[in-house]
């Protein structure tokens, strides 16, 4: 490349890094103001944690609820329930012959 294209090269990236300086300064501004705003009104910071734990919440009892219906459904094609029920009279008339002792 010649000099003058290097140059031309150089001016543009050394302008590029000034505009990336610039909105790092107002991005970093910004989100100050939002947290010294959010952390200084004692209801603000009541309602966003507020808000945070019934999302915690309800997240929660959904993605269990949602695994517990798969593996039951998985469990109910892998393991028939005769077989359980099988296993439950044995239970009990183990039960039984202890109780008659």
């Amino acid at each position: 490349m010649k000099s003058t294209q290097k140059e031309e090269l150089n001016e543009q990236v050394t302008l590029l890094e000034k505009q990336v300086k610039n909105l790092e300064t107002i991005i970093v501004q910004s989100n100050l103001r939002d947290i010294a705003y959010h952390f200084t009104d004692k209801k603000e910071v009541i309602k966003v944690n507020l808000l945070a734990g019934l999302s915690r919440g309800l997240g929660f009892t959904l993605g269990t609820a949602i695994f517990l219906a798969l593996l039951f459904t998985l469990l109910n094609h892998v393991i028939t329930l005769p077989i359980i029920g099988e296993h439950i009279a044995e239970l009990l008339d183990l039960i039984e012959q202890y109780r008659s002792f």
